[in-house]
C-alpha cells in the first residue's frame, strides 16, 4: 500500500531464504511474451531486428528505465512487482539478442 500511494517500500530481506535471482529468459517467458511475442499495443516483437535496435540506438540504459517505470501501456517493471532492476535488465538483453542473433539455418 506504501508504493501505492508513492512511497518507496522495499520488503526487508530474508538473510535465511534470499529471493532467487531470475534469469533474463526465465522473466521473458514467464511475462515479456505476453506483449513482446506478438507485439500487442505496439510492443516491440521479439525477433524483429529493426524494432530493437532503433530502441537500443538511444541508449541501452534508456530502454531498460522505460522497462522499470513503464511506457505507453506497459506497466512498470512488465507488471511484475517483484522484479528487480537487474531482473528487468536482464529481460531487455535478452529480447534484444534474441532480435538480433544471426538467424540459424
Amino acid at each position: 500500500m506504501v508504493n501505492q500511494s508513492g512511497g518507496n517500500w522495499i520488503e526487508p530481506v530474508n538473510k535465511e531464504a534470499p529471493p532467487k535471482v531470475r534469469s533474463g529468459e526465465q522473466v521473458v517467458k514467464a511475462k515479456c511474451v505476453e506483449c513482446h511475442l506478438t507485439g500487442k499495443d505496439g510492443a516491440p516483437k521479439i525477433g524483429d531486428r529493426d524494432a530493437w535496435v532503433a530502441r537500443v540506438r538511444r541508449g541501452l540504459d534508456a530502454v531498460i528505465a522505460s522497462g522499470v517505470h513503464g511506457r505507453g501501456s506497459m506497466p512498470a517493471r512488465g507488471g511484475l512487482a517483484d522484479l528487480s532492476d537487474a531482473e528487468m535488465r536482464a529481460a531487455v538483453i535478452y529480447m534484444f539478442n534474441e532480435s538480433t542473433a544471426p538467424t540459424k539455418k
